[in-house]
């Protein structure tokens, strides 16, 4: 189906914070990687900047508005059927709205040493050792 290399594209995601724990969401079934555990967030539209992407993206992901996000890391993500991904992760700590799953097939609260229990995406896996 994706057995091309693509044109690189621009994700926003959100390591969301509460306590010790962090949000995960499970991609939906039908959904190019579906039923992989990731960040929430998404691709940049023409004209957006990052904060702007992962803005509107929260609010339809999971009606929540960041406070604040604190931007963490970039890092470049390559997979097997050619997608290829540039992915800035923000840190937020603090969120506006009550969180609502619009999207997932799941979400969950897991501490940083849970998420090896999840067949977590690829392109979210760097990420892991920042949140110990």
């Amino acid at each position: 189906m994706f057995d091309e290399k693509e044109e690189t594209v621009r994700v926003a995601a959100a390591i969301i914070r509460d306590g010790d724990k962090v949000l995960i969401c499970q991609r939906g079934i039908n959904h190019r990687y579906g039923l992989k555990w990731e960040f929430p967030g998404g691709k940049i539209i023409p004209g957006e900047s990052l904060r702007e992407c992962l803005e509107r993206e929260l609010w339809e992901e999971l009606r929540i508005e960041p406070v604040k996000p604190k931007e963490l890391k970039t890092i470049q993500a390559t997979y097997s059927d050619g997608g290829n991904f540039l992915i800035t992760f923000f840190l937020v700590n603090e969120y506006t709205g009550e969180l609502q799953n619009k999207v997932f097939e799941a979400i969950a609260w897991v501490t940083p040493e849970e998420i090896t229990r999840y067949e977590m995406l690829e392109g979210s896996i760097p990420i892991l050792p920042l949140l110990k």
